[in-house]
């Protein structure tokens, strides 16, 4: 192996290790970016979740706190006026057709 053929080797070999180099730190830098986005999901998925939880809470406390005097559900179908629509099921009349 003469001088030209040993220094173009040496260049192939050193340009090949270069590229194999950069390959593997190129696959540890994405797994270190993929846990990185994976811990900020996290993070925020769990402050969510908290935030939620108190949304739920306040809500439950102020269905708590209303007294049942202050809903009226005593009257739940319209009044019937004379001569318009009337609930068969009251009257117990069957309705023929």
């Amino acid at each position: 192996m003469g001088g030209p053929e040993f220094i173009v080797a040496i260049v192939a070999i050193s340009c090949a290790t270069g590229l194999i180099n950069t390959w593997l730190k190129r696959d540890s830098n994405n797994d270190k970016e993929l846990e990185q986005n994976f811990d900020r999901l996290a993070r925020a998925f769990v402050e969510h979740k908290k935030d939620m939880s108190k949304r739920v809470q306040n809500l439950e406390a102020i269905i708590a706190d209303e007294e049942p005097q202050d809903r009226d559900f005593s009257q739940i179908e319209a009044p019937v006026k004379e001569g318009g629509l009337n609930n068969d099921l009251k009257s117990k009349k069957q309705v023929r057709s």
